[in-house]
């Protein structure tokens, strides 16, 4: 387990749980650090736990940070 990506889904988290104005932006910053968390080999169940999430909305937030399309 590296605990800079699970530091930085923690954050990432908390200014999801905090924001007010920018819940869009919070909410794809959380999606990108959960998906760096398991695409570098955290355990889903943790970064579950530091996202305040379920397995599933890990999975989830992972796969559509993954899967993006461009911007438009």
């Amino acid at each position: 387990m590296n605990d800079e990506e699970i530091l930085a889904v923690e954050a990432a988290a908390a200014r999801l749980e905090s924001s007010n104005t920018r819940a869009d932006y919070a909410a794809a910053n959380l999606q990108s650090a959960v998906a760096a968390a398991v695409t570098k080999g955290n355990s889903i169940r943790d970064v579950a736990v530091a996202a305040h999430l379920t397995v599933l909305e890990v999975l989830d937030c992972a796969d559509a940070a993954t899967y993006r399309g461009p911007a438009s």
